[in-house]
């Protein structure tokens, strides 16, 4: 099929899946992988089929899908492009995340990524903690809260377990070594140009003052810095590379900047000099032997600037790939590890795992599972085009992990009393636990008649007048404004031949019970006594899919429709 076809197909899945929408960035993706068109190209055509596509109702979108077909072996394919691998050389990837809190949606698709590649050449993954901002992005680790156990139980949760452990921090002393190598070398000075001052020379394309000073100076500059004699945001070492390149960014760049009492929670106060992340990065990825990095196409700058450390040495840089920004709409809070701190901190949040964060541990909680989130990025692969999906595909993900193993039950929101005269003794409740998998067993809800009359309980918005189905039980015939109703002979069947709502009940000595929202609201209703299962999904009919976090005592967490 040719692209505008292609699209056709994926935009009608798209759309038949949730609710007769299509939304342009959940097939764009698709497209670039399964086509190979420029990412301009595909944007542009899924925009305008995704439009032509949701001007049809969902009938008719329902029935256009029909004429094609899914293979899905054929929808497989790599996360990444085939890396440049020479033989016998083993791959070494790295994905290193500043610990200043907890994985975020945001950060799961490095982990996905570098996950999949190192077991896609049977290679080495490092989780690396870049944690050498102790002001900006300061490391999380408290008593109460340790970012850096935090990463490496979600990592391994996500699925994949690193084979090492570093930590920047830890490496001062490496960083300081090579930082007066190219003092020596005269690849790097003090400068005491202000931030301003900096910014201007370099603008314009002009040398910094203190360029050209001595090796000699140079060193005896940096020992006052190390040492006290040149006070914090006084002098900066800066490497050099080339003053007029093109781009700005890449001029002589800053390499190391003071910082007095950092109280680093690693490191505390032992350094006063602190390299600024360009250069930490480079000599890491040396030390660590890496041999490919995917990272985000903003930072092709750092790149550039990375591979002048890299020539000064005669080292040979990682192969680099680059993706666009992605943009996940539908969360209730940021996708900003800083922005979550400070909700935590003004307690507009309960903790990092509460569900209204896009935490990685707030998904779990919610009963996502982890191959939804491997597949959700997996399928977006890696490609250079900005992407915009919505958390309605992870959920259409995890949907399909956790549908057939999730049991049902029944949850009663806003509940009301119905009274049922004219029942028949010895009426049996036919409630499977999975209406696929008869096999699995029943859920025995007891109810109890007396003189031929009960008193059930039903949700308000489920009142109404005529004949109505009880899900798994029998029929009535209810009048609302009484609340009251009369039993009527018949099964299922004769439910589904009158058009008769099918609606779920619970007897009126139910347990109460909480469902925790993502948007932060609590819902309070009766449960079916038979949960009492923790840390398992289940559906509750009519409801949604929730994790039970404490069976016994009720309460429960919404993952999703």
């Amino acid at each position: 099929m040719d692209l505008e076809e292609t699209t056709r197909k994926y935009a009608l899945k798209n759309a038949v899946e949730y609710g007769g929408e299509c939304n342009p960035g959940a097939v764009i993706g698709k497209l670039i992988n399964e086509t190979g068109e420029e990412p301009e190209k595909v944007q542009q055509t899924a925009g305008q089929i995704c439009g032509e596509v949701n001007q049809m109702s969902l009938e008719d979108q329902k029935e256009a899908l029909e004429e094609y077909e899914f293979d899905e072996k054929k929808q497989k394919h790599d996360p990444v492009p085939d890396l440049d691998v020479e033989e016998d050389e083993e791959v070494v990837v790295r994905f290193a995340p500043n610990p200043n809190g907890p994985p975020h949606i945001g950060h799961a698709r490095g982990m996905v990524i570098n996950g999949e590649l190192r077991d896609k050449y049977d290679g080495k993954l490092i989780l690396r903690f870049d944690d050498t901002d102790p002001r900006k992005k300061r490391p999380l680790k408290t008593a109460e809260h340790n970012a850096y156990e935090m990463y490496l139980e979600d990592y391994k949760w996500l699925g994949y377990k690193p084979d090492e452990i570093r930590y920047s921090s830890e490496n001062f002393d490496t960083y300081i070594e090579y930082a007066e190598k190219l003092i020596e070398e005269h690849k790097a000075y003090v400068c005491f140009c202000s931030q301003e001052e900096g910014s201007s020379y370099r603008s314009e394309g002009e040398p910094c003052p203190h360029r050209d000073t001595s090796p000699e100076e140079n060193m005896d500059n940096w020992k006052k810095m190390k040492k006290g004699g040149v006070s914090e945001g006084e002098a900066t070492l800066k490497i050099k590379t080339d003053i007029d390149h093109k781009n700005p960014a890449i001029r002589d760049f800053v390499g190391f900047r003071i910082i007095d009492n950092p109280e680093h929670p690693v490191t505390g106060n032992d350094y006063r000099v602190w390299p600024m992340l360009d250069f930490q990065g480079a000599i890491e990825d040396h030390e660590m032997g890496t041999t490919h990095i995917v990272r985000g196409k903003d930072l092709r700058a750092s790149t550039k600037r990375q591979k002048y450390i890299y020539d000064y040495f005669d080292w040979e840089y990682p192969d680099v790939r680059y993706w666009g920004d992605v943009q996940i709409s539908g969360f209730n809070a940021p996708v900003s590890g800083s922005s979550l701190k400070e909700m935590i901190k003004e307690g507009e949040l309960d903790g990092w795992d509460d569900p209204r964060a896009p935490t990685l541990r707030a998904l779990r909680k919610r009963g996502f599972r982890p191959g939804a989130i491997q597949s959700f990025f997996i399928d977006m692969g890696v490609s250079e085009s900005n992407v915009e999906a919505s958390i309605k595909t992870l959920e259409s993900e995890n949907t399909d992990i956790i549908d057939e193993k999730a049991d049902r039950y029944f949850f009663v929101k806003n509940p009301v009393r119905v009274k049922i005269r004219g029942l028949p003794d010895n009426i049996e409740t036919d409630l499977l636990l999975h209406p696929d998998y008869p096999d699995r067993g029943i859920r025995d809800i007891d109810v109890e008649t007396e003189n031929g009359e009960i008193e059930l309980l039903v949700e308000e918005d489920d009142l109404q007048d005529g004949f109505v189905r009880l899900k798994g039980l029998y029929n009535i015939s209810m009048d609302e404004d009484n609340r009251s109703a009369e039993f009527i002979e018949g099964d299922h069947k004769k439910a589904m031949e009158e058009d008769a709502d099918i609606i779920h009940w619970l007897p009126e000595d139910s347990p109460e019970g909480t469902i925790y929202m993502p948007d932060g609201s609590k819902i309070r209703g009766r449960v079916e006594d038979t949960v009492i299962d923790s840390g398992e999904v289940i559906q509750f009919e009519r409801f949604g899919f929730v994790r039970s976090d404490d069976g016994q005592n009720r309460k429960f967490y919404f993952a999703h429709n």
